[in-house]
This record gives C-alpha cells, structure tokens and sequence, in this order.
C-alpha cells in the first residue's frame, strides 16, 4: 500500500511564498547552510593529508597535501584500523537493524493499541530521554557485570536497542501516516495483526524509518561513551574507541586522529546520499501534517 502524495496545494502554498523571495537571498541561505556542514569536513581533509608539525604553521594550509596515505600506514602501525572499523560496522549494523524493528513495534502498540497504563508508560518512556546517560552508566556496567557481558558485543547493543526517541518518532510518524480506517478494514477482511503491521503499516513508514536510520546510524556509529566503559581488549575496539586510545597525556597525533576521523565519516555519509530521498521526504511529510 503506497503512502497518499502531499496535497498539491501546500506544495503550491510553498512554491508561492518562495516565489516572493529575491533568488539572491534564497541562493545566499542555501550557500550559508552548505558551508556551515562542508567546512568542518574539508578541514579534516586537510588535516588529514599533512604531518602534525605542517598542520599548526603559519599560514594554515587551505588545501590538501600529499600525505594522506602515510598517516593512514602510520595510523595502521598503532592501531588495528580495519578491524576496529569492522567492530563498528557489527555494532551499529545489528543495534541499527534491532532499534528499527523494535521501535516501529512499539511505536505501532502505542499509537494503534488501547490498553491499560498506555499513557503513562509512554510518559514514563519519554522521561528517560531526560536522564543523562551519566547516571545510569554504574548500575548498567554491574548488570553487565553479572550477566558476563563485559567486553562482548552483546553488551554494547542490547542497552541501547530500543532508544525512546525512536519509539516516540514511530509512534508519532504512525499517528499521522496510517489512518485508523485502514486498519479496521484489514481486521474486517481477516488480516491478523502481524500481517496488518508488515503489509499495511510497514510500507507507509520507509520514509520515516530511512530518518530514523540516519538519526540511529549517526548516534551509534560515533559512540565513544559507553563502548569505552565495556570494553577491555583492543580486538574489541570500536573506530571511536581505537581512536581515543592513541591520545596521548602530552602529544597528540592529529594527522592519524584526522585521517581516522575521515574514514569513520564515509560510512554515515554514505547511508545519507542512499536515504536521502526518503529522509527529504519524510520532513518535507511531517511539515505538511
């Protein structure tokens, strides 16, 4: 079942109210926009191309140098790299792919279902994204201490695969996606509630789950906090934690810092040149409702 197409006349609405707009003063908002996410990334090219000791002169290099595959071998020497990056990808893909199942469950149960203490579970749920991961960190790792799960995967994905962001994003994009109707009339034609959920439910929020993908992916992906805490063994290591390992107290390797620092990028960057249309398209959804 295909999600319904944006009324015309909001689009139209839109197209009115920017028509109205010099272009030089949408083309300087847009140009202002792309730099603020393109400098940062350009820099850490930058960086990452030239030694520690060419990063810091005067006048700042601007524009790549040739070094890029020397402090890759020289970030090779210190850590295992690919295998770090392999860690990674295990970790993010399972805890990306467990998050998504269990949070369009849960976010279907809680805006379709009726049933007892509903609300206030969901408030309830809600009320831990206000809690700092900082306080839950210690009586977490001694469960994770009793089960045998320290420094194991295991112990780094199950905490966190079912974040309440991600439900209450589901629960929401529900509401406003799939009208109650629908469901009704599958339940009247036999359809059971597992089927109701992958045939009718699923395929109305691709758009909403490719946002939520980006949003899990990122967070994931770039964990440092709690990987560190669980970890022990450098074979374990996540990229972020392989890469904290080689601060130092008094130097700092910027190069191999920042060509790391780049190779961790490609693969968020890459999940949202794949998503994009469909994460455009589900803020662009959400503005209209």
């Amino acid at each position: 079942m295909k999600q319904a197409p944006l009324p015309t006349s909001h689009v139209g609405s839109l197209k009115r109210t920017l028509s109205h707009w010099p272009q030089w003063v949408i083309l300087l908002i847009v140009t202002a926009a792309a730099l603020i996410f393109v400098i940062p990334l350009w820099w850490t090219i930058v960086w990452g191309s030239w030694h520690t000791d060419t990063i810091f002169s005067f006048p700042p290099r601007f524009l790549p140098g040739p070094y890029m595959l020397d402090n890759l071998k020289k970030l090779e020497a210190q850590i295992s790299v690919w295998r770090a990056f392999l860690n990674s990808v295990i970790v993010t893909g399972v805890s990306l792919a467990g998050a998504l199942f269990f949070c369009s469950l849960a976010g279907f149960a809680f805006a379709k279902y009726r049933f007892r203490f509903k609300n206030a579970l969901f408030y309830i749920l809600l009320a831990t994204m206000a809690v700092p991961g900082q306080i839950t960190a210690i009586p977490l790792f001694v469960i994770m201490l009793k089960l045998g799960w320290v420094n194991t995967y295991q112990g780094i994905i199950i905490p966190g695969l079912v974040p309440a962001f991600g439900v209450f994003l589901m629960r929401t994009s529900i509401q406003q996606a799939i009208p109650d109707e629908i469901l009704e009339s599958a339940r009247m034609d036999g359809a059971n509630e597992v089927r109701i959920f992958f045939q009718i439910a699923f395929p109305n929020l691709l758009p909403y789950i490719a946002a939520l993908s980006v949003f899990l992916f990122a967070g994931s992906w770039g964990s440092l906090y709690w990987p560190i805490i669980m970890l022990r063994s450098s074979d374990m290591f996540t990229l972020p934690v392989s890469l904290a390992s080689i601060i130092g107290s008094y130097s700092q390797p910027y190069d191999e810092l920042m060509v790391g620092s780049l190779l961790s990028v490609i693969p968020p960057l890459l999940l949202l040149l794949f998503l994009q249309r469909f994460f455009v398209k589900s803020l662009v959804a959400a503005s209209f409702r």
